[in-house]
């Protein structure tokens, strides 16, 4: 990797090609907007076959919830329940929601498109193929039908990345600015993929500044120093400013979302040592009263949720104070043993391997392990006209199809990290910029899923196909056109063209 990383640091910029006739370019447009317009009709056709909306228990409940009582939930995104809020308002009906995150899809789709063909330089035709074959992919297809935030938050992803990649070839501040912008939106929908929306204006200014203006803009002197400036200090001050917002809605301190230190105590229960307790106030005989095991990771989700878990224990112990102690105690216990952490996290992705749970946990995704409560069921009827109660464990088209994508799903959080670090070993001369910065941004976001996620799930992949897709295009892209330049040309091909 170190040896890929200097042949591209040495990499010449690539000597400009002449301008395309006019005709090209105008025939190259007429392909794009045919393939956004296919991306449109293949939705539209996806939308007549299967058009129901689909609840996760629980999440889907506390959208609705804060949509409707205007509160700003706990444990959630505040921002999505407000979309929900602004887009049925005049209809009182769901399926506005399931259009605008249809609409979603297709500008996803059309993302991938343009970040292709303009950011990777891939061919159009197969820069099209992958932008169908996101439009299609079944997870994107399932989450556009479900009250979950894996819609819109994708979306920002795809956008942050786009912007990103626009930044990289031309340097401008705006596109910066931008970018910090995208991911304040993409943290407040998904508090997982917070990492990546304070990480990726860095990389931007530390990539341009790295290539040393070898096939990207230069950044130096005080240029760098001020786009560095903004992609700590501005990207620190909008993610600050939107905690304290959270935190003047919610009357509490400053976070992304109040029961943030319950989910990390979550994550590392198994971790936990009574020494830990030490100062928060809490015996650490809490431990002992806690029904569920402690020491196996695979119960860390039921200890945030079930009665009989840790967090339950705890609340009756520390009251009020429960977050504060949770978000002590669960520094502490990572702050002891980091590797603990990341031994769990490889302990947990091995059941995607384990049928059992596996198919359980692919049940659950779909919604069908337990129905909604009597509250949300009335809710739906009362305020959206929609009785879910007559749908909720029958499969879909889009269920099933869903259903039937855990090896794919599978495949792309073992394959995306290697794949990506292939791509740009591939790309490093002709497009060593937006390569390293997506040769970086995949290995994080599989990084990031390993050792954050205390069960499996196949919600928690949804970003991960499109990046895959992405990468995959670009790989065969090049390789393809390695192999066309390393075929001899025909004898009587040479001829015509010499003349001869």
């Amino acid at each position: 990797m170190a040896t890929i990383v200097a042949d591209a640091l040495r990499a010449p910029a690539p000597l400009h090609t002449q301008t395309a006739p006019a005709s090209d370019a105008a025939t190259q447009r007429l392909a794009l907007v045919c393939v956004v317009f296919g991306i449109v009709l293949v939705k539209l056709a996806l939308l007549i076959v299967d058009p129901e909306i689909r609840l996760f228990t629980g999440d889907s409940g506390t959208y609705l919830a804060g949509a409707i009582t205007h509160g700003l939930p706990p444990d959630r995104s505040f921002t999505y329940p407000m979309l929900i809020r602004v887009i049925t308002a005049r209809s009182d009906s769901l399926f506005s929601l399931l259009l605008l995150q249809t609409a979603l899809g297709v500008a996803v789709a059309t993302g991938v498109l343009c970040i292709a063909r303009f950011g990777l330089g891939v061919r159009i035709w197969l820069a099209a193929l992958a932008a169908l074959l996101v439009a299609i992919e079944p997870s994107q297809l399932f989450y556009e039908r479900m009250i979950m935030t894996e819609a819109a938050s994708t979306f920002c992803l795809v956008a942050l990345v786009g912007i990103a990649l626009a930044y990289l070839a031309t340097g401008r501040f705006l596109w910066l600015l931008a970018c910090i912008v995208a991911g304040l939106a993409l943290a407040s929908l998904r508090v997982g993929l917070v990492p990546v929306a304070l990480s990726v204006p860095t990389a931007c200014v530390l990539v341009l500044a790295v290539l040393r203006g070898r096939a990207a803009p230069a950044l130096r002197g005080w240029r760098f120093a001020a786009h560095l400036f903004a992609a700590v200090i501005v990207t620190w001050g909008c993610h600050d400013a939107y905690k304290r917002l959270y935190g003047h809605g919610t009357r509490s301190r400053p976070a992304y979302i109040q029961d943030a230190g319950i989910f990390r105590l979550g994550l590392v229960v198994p971790l936990l040592k009574p020494e830990h307790f030490v100062g928060t106030g809490v015996d650490p005989k809490v431990l002992d009263r806690v029904e569920l095991p402690i020491d196996d990771p695979f119960y860390r989700e039921a200890h945030i949720w079930s009665p009989h878990g840790l967090v339950a224990a705890l609340r009756e112990e520390a009251g009020p104070r429960t977050r504060e102690v949770a978000g002590v105690l669960a520094d502490r216990a990572i702050r002891d043993n980091p590797l603990g952490l990341v031994r769990m996290g490889l302990r947990t992705i091995k059941d995607y391997f384990d049928t059992q749970r596996r198919v359980e946990r692919m049940r659950s995704d779909l919604g069908f392990s337990e129905l909604p409560n009597a509250q949300t069921l009335q809710l739906l009827r009362d305020r959206f006209h929609y009785d879910y109660a007559t749908i909720a464990h029958t499969d879909t088209p889009m269920s099933e199809y869903f259903g039937a994508s855990s090896w794919w799903l599978i495949a792309c959080l073992f394959l995306l990290a290697p794949l990506a670090i292939l791509m740009f070993a591939l790309e490093r001369r002709t497009h060593p910029a937006p390569a390293l910065l997506l040769a970086l941004l995949a290995p994080g976001l599989v990084v990031g899923h390993v050792l954050c996620s205390h069960i499996i799930s196949f919600r928690y992949l949804h970003p991960l196909p499109v990046l895959f897709i992405l990468t995959l295009a670009a790989i065969i892209d090049r390789l393809s056109a390695r192999n066309e330049k390393s075929r001899p040309i025909p004898a009587g091909a040479a001829a015509a063209a010499t003349g001869h």
